[in-house]
């Protein structure tokens, strides 16, 4: 068996020897550089974490949007709860789920009747009004007029001469109807002869908008008809009314 020989160390004086020595003294210098006194640390690299991927399958991908849902629906997200309220809030659910229901105790009826009533004014607060909304589409999709007392109309043919002032008696023809269509013959009349002040303060406004001939539909809101006190019982409280007037004549004064 072949004998194998230790390598001989570079002898002292020659090239080999030289070179040695140098690297020795830069990675001396490189190990002092790094763990020298007062040297700063290195700071890791922080580890790229890929997004969580959903907990559910497609198949029940619908079963969590139908949570998210509710929970909109019930106003969760505007409670501003505190993450550890919402883990409470989600373990009630959890338990009822699991047959190990919480008893509803007074602090937790406190809780239920504080919640509905916070959720109840933040949907009072964005409810539109129904008669706003009405005369909002009136005048976009109707070409209505609004005048600065809220009352809305719409000449449909001009008539002629002049407008009747608020004494002047004028003979008139005016049938009633509420926004969806419903018509009111308690409220309408046929060539009726009348003091225009005597009139429904809105429809007398809208009269005066009227000349000899002239046409026109009359849309009042409630501040503009009938008092609370006098309001008919068979009216929707605080409907706004539509009239569509004829204006057949302006009586001259006796």
């Amino acid at each position: 068996m072949k004998k194998e020989h230790a390598v001989p160390p570079p002898a002292r004086g020659s090239p080999w020897f030289a070179l040695a020595l140098v690297s020795l003294a830069v990675n001396a210098a490189l190990l002092y550089w790094v763990f020298r006194p007062g040297s700063r640390p290195v700071e890791p690299v922080p580890a790229v974490v890929a997004p969580m991927a959903p907990i559910w399958t497609r198949e029940l991908a619908p079963y969590a949007a139908l949570g998210s849902f509710m929970a909109e629906n019930n106003r969760i997200p505007d409670l501003k709860w505190s993450a550890a309220q919402f883990a409470a809030f989600q373990e009630g659910f959890r338990s009822s789920y699991e047959g190990r229901g919480l008893p509803l105790d007074e602090p937790a009826v406190k809780l239920r009747d504080e919640i509905s009533r916070r959720v109840q004014a933040m949907v009072e607060v964005e409810r539109p009004d129904p008669a706003k909304e009405y005369f909002r589409l009136l005048r976009e999709k109707e070409a209505v007029k609004q005048t600065p007392s809220g009352l809305h109309y719409r000449i449909t043919e001009e008539g002629a001469g002049n407008h009747p002032q608020a004494g002047d008696t004028v003979v008139i023809s005016y049938a009633a109807r509420l926004p969806e269509g419903k018509s009111l013959p308690q409220l309408s009349r046929a060539r009726a002869r009348v003091v225009v002040r005597d009139l429904l303060p809105g429809l007398a406004e809208g009269v005066q908008l009227l000349k000899v001939g002239g046409k026109g539909l009359i849309y009042v809101p409630a501040g503009l008809s009938f008092k609370e006190s006098d309001w008919p019982p068979q009216l929707p409280p605080g409907a706004p009314l539509v009239f569509f007037v004829e204006m057949h004549d302006i009586l001259p004064a006796p």
